[in-house]
């Protein structure tokens, strides 16, 4: 939205029409799914927080005239709900081109690290780009993009089915490399007491976006609008403040 608009834009998720509806009037709830990415999307609380996309995601659809229905599911069935378009869209997930077929990408909502996290005491190959795992033991979490990446390569990767399981078995010996995002799998390291375990290599640095169901109704003016409130948040400082509470 523009910023000193006097008025809000809803869907009727019933009827899938848009109109104006003046400030104060009940807000419209629109349904995402997520799965328990801490610290980008957190299904428990930690200090009051619940993650920095889901905080950003729940002002910027308030800012639209919405009340964000979040709901956490594992992230094979939040795919699926974003393909069949039974939900307005995932919070979050990062660009792939097998995914343009049934997803809108928002602007960049925030940005992960990708690499290989190591044990600490492994003494392999130098890693310098993703594709040096090829015949290397490498893991990565089932569903992400990630894995897809390791299996379009030919790396014959091993799925982790959630990130506190890849780790465990990162440290039990179980592969070598473990290719994941470092935000989040640092995150989980420090929730496990897993610390001084692993180190990291750090290969790449992209975005992550809302990502939007083509097939769920009225799609492009959502992300449209969508866009435009992400964009007066971060002239307005809202998307430094609520990133600044996880620093």
């Amino acid at each position: 939205m523009v910023k000193g608009q006097s008025f809000q834009l809803i869907v009727l998720l019933a009827g899938f029409v848009w109109v104006l509806v003046a400030p104060g009037q009940a807000a419209s709830r629109i349904d995402i799914v997520t799965e328990d990415y801490p610290p980008y999307e957190m299904a428990e609380p930690g200090g009051g927080l619940r993650g920095f996309d889901y905080e950003v995601a729940v002002e910027a659809f308030r800012r639209m005239g919405f009340h964000a229905d979040i709901r956490f599911l594992p992230w094979k069935r939040a795919l699926s709900e974003a393909e069949n378009g039974t939900t307005s869209g995932i919070l979050t997930c990062a660009h792939h081109p097998d995914r343009e077929r049934f997803i809108l990408f928002s602007d960049p909502i925030s940005v992960f690290t990708n690499g290989f996290f190591i044990r600490k005491a492994h003494d392999g190959p130098v890693i310098q780009k993703v594709e040096d795992v090829v015949g290397q033991p490498v893991a990565s979490m089932a569903g992400y993009e990630s894995l897809k990446v390791l299996q379009n390569l030919g790396a014959k990767p091993i799925e982790a089915q959630t990130t506190e399981i890849g780790l465990r078995m990162l440290a039990a010996g179980r592969f070598d490399y473990l290719l994941g995002a470092r935000e989040q799998i640092e995150y989980t390291i420090r929730q496990e007491g897993l610390s001084g375990q692993f180190k990291f290599i750090s290969l790449t640095t992209k975005d992550f976006h809302f990502c939007f169901s083509r097939n769920f109704p009225g799609v492009e003016d959502l992300v449209e609008h969508f866009n435009a409130a992400l964009a007066e948040m971060r002239e307005d400082g809202t998307y430094d403040a609520i990133h600044g509470k996880y620093r």
